[in-house]
Formats: structure tokens, sequence, C-alpha cells
């Protein structure tokens, strides 16, 4: 008939400690929380003043395990080089192509004809904004002309070409109806 053994319980199973060891950490624990004012060390000097001596484990028994072959030493074996990785290679799919900027088409703007020559040009309220690097009218009644460096600026009997600094261009003509 097999032998019949004891349940073990779950709790029994995880924490595998002796009884002794159970109640010293119960009293710790116990000490710890009622103690307020010990300090850890002196709770843990109680506890272990209650402990008991520590027994001597009880050999295990084994069968005695045939003798094992004759183990032969192991040569150490190099290991082989490694292998360069190859080099990545190149994305098959083309880099995307680079966006074509093009230029909005210049508004034909009725006025002179050295108005084809600016840069920049607005118009509005029938005034008419160029903005050049170069001087392509002489100011008169119906041009004003600004500029940004100081050298360039100037007062003539025809009209001034006067200092505005912080233009995007060397001059800013204003051409009035």
């Amino acid at each position: 008939m097999p032998s019949r053994q004891t349940p073990v319980s779950p709790v029994a199973r995880c924490f595998p400690l002796p009884t002794a060891a159970c109640q010293a950490a119960l009293a710790l624990a116990a000490v710890l929380a009622l103690g307020g004012c010990a300090t850890l060390q002196t709770a843990v000097d109680t506890v272990k003043a209650k402990l008991p001596a520590p027994a001597e484990p009880a050999a295990e028994t084994r069968e005695p395990e045939a003798p094992a072959a004759e183990v032969k030493p192991v040569k150490p074996v190099a290991k082989p080089a490694r292998k360069p990785l190859p080099a990545p290679a190149a994305d098959p799919t083309p880099p995307p192509p680079k966006p074509v900027i093009r230029s909005a088409p210049k508004p034909t703007i009725a006025g002179p004809a050295w108005l084809a020559k600016c840069a920049d040009i607005q118009s509005a309220g029938g005034a008419v904004r160029c903005d050049a690097d170069s001087l392509l009218a002489r100011p008169s009644a119906t041009v004003q002309v600004f500029t940004r460096d100081p050298a360039l600026a100037v007062k003539a009997s025809s009209g001034d070409i006067t200092l505005r600094p912080g233009l995007p261009r060397r001059y800013r003509f204003f051409v009035l109806p």
C-alpha cells in the first residue's frame, strides 16, 4: 500500500521556512509594528535572542551513483574569425525628385518700360511699388526713390533719393499715377 503524504499548503510551498523561523519573523513584525520608538537594530537583536539555536539539517539520503566514466579534458577550440558584414546595399528606391520652384508670372502693369526690369513688383490703388538692385529711374514728380545704402542717398533738384534702412533690395521705387 502506498504511503499517504500530508498535503502541503500553498503558503508552505512558496515559503518553505522552518516553524521557528516563521515565529521569529512574526515576532519581528510584531516588535516593529508595536515598538513605535524602538530602533530597528534593537528589534533585530530581540528577535535573534528568541530564536532557538539552528539545528543541523538532516542528511539527505541519496542512492550511491555509479562511478562516472573517465572525463577527458576538453581542448579549447579557437573561435573562427568573424566575417566582416557586407556594406549595406544602396536603397533600390531613388531619392525623391527635387521640387521645382517656379516663379510666379510677372503681372503686366501699365507704366514706364523700366518696370519690366524690377526684381519684385506690386500694384495697389493705382500706385506701383518696384524693388531693384540698380537705379532704374531718376526721382521725379511721379517717381519716388528710396535706398537702403546711406552712400546712395542724395538730394537733387529733380527729386531726392531717400534713405530707408531695411529694404530687401538696394532701391525701392514708387510710381504714382
